[in-house]
């Protein structure tokens, strides 16, 4: 479902069958990117911590209003950021399934793996590189967008997914997120 979510809202974004001028592309930098990951890291840290203090049954069980698991939405979650680390860096497209992460010590494995990965791919990128414009076949529609902008849509989904994440974990008595756990 979140990855749906994630292919719509990029999508819907906007896109333009000619190059923009560098005026007009959403641009960031090379240490901001990684600053808005370093923070994203730990947002996703703090919201760990909390999913590790319910027990089996509550990890697992759909929730209410037919919302999935808190499994299945943290699963989907690091399926969707390792979807696009793949595609960026490698030119592979792989969507982790819940049967490769079956347990907490496996997604957590994976989560940390990822989060290494990342760093390192952003630490490998230049200026230029940022600025390339990709379209990923997988979208199912023709959406040019730099490697910048796609790294920016992933840290927003990503926020996204967290804030769903802590709304129902309110279910198991979680009063409030850490205001650390979102990013501004």
């Amino acid at each position: 479902m979140l990855f749906r979510t994630f292919i719509s809202t990029v999508a819907a974004a906007p896109s333009s069958p000619t190059p923009r001028s560098s005026a007009e592309r959403h641009t960031v930098d090379k240490p901001t990117l990684t600053h808005l990951f370093m923070q994203h890291y730990q947002a996703n840290r703090l919201l760990w911590e909390a999913v590790m203090t319910l027990d089996d049954a509550q990890f697992m069980q759909p929730l209410m209003e037919g919302r999935p698991s808190i499994y299945t939405q943290i699963v989907e979650m690091v399926a969707n950021e390792n979807l696009w680390v793949n595609y960026l860096w490698h030119g592979q497209v792989e969507f982790l399934q819940p049967c490769q992460l079956p347990t907490r010590a496996c997604i957590c494995c994976e989560w940390d793996a990822l989060e290494e990965e990342l760093l390192d791919f952003l630490d490998e990128l230049t200026p230029a590189d940022l600025e390339e414009r990709i379209a990923p076949g997988f979208l199912n529609h023709v959406v040019r967008l730099s490697v910048g902008e796609s790294l920016l849509q992933v840290v927003q989904q990503a926020a996204e997914s967290r804030r769903r994440l802590w709304d129902d974990l309110r279910y198991f008595g979680f009063t409030v997120a850490p205001a650390s756990s979102s990013i501004s």
